[in-house]
């Protein structure tokens, strides 16, 4: 099967509800700028605990 160059990752991430609370920052998803979206989801993949980052 040819791969479609996305993730399962990735379709979790866009499949989020925009107006989810994010799990790391407890801000809204919707409100995370890209930097800020990955930041969050390798924080939650990496079962990391570390501060927001979000401005």
């Amino acid at each position: 099967m040819p791969d479609s160059g996305t993730t399962a990752l990735d379709n979790d991430v866009t499949a989020l509800d925009n107006d989810a609370t994010c799990v790391v920052c407890s801000h809204l998803w919707r409100e995370h700028d890209s930097l800020g979206a990955r930041y969050c989801t390798a924080t939650t993949v990496s079962a990391l605990t570390r501060g927001c980052i979000c401005s």
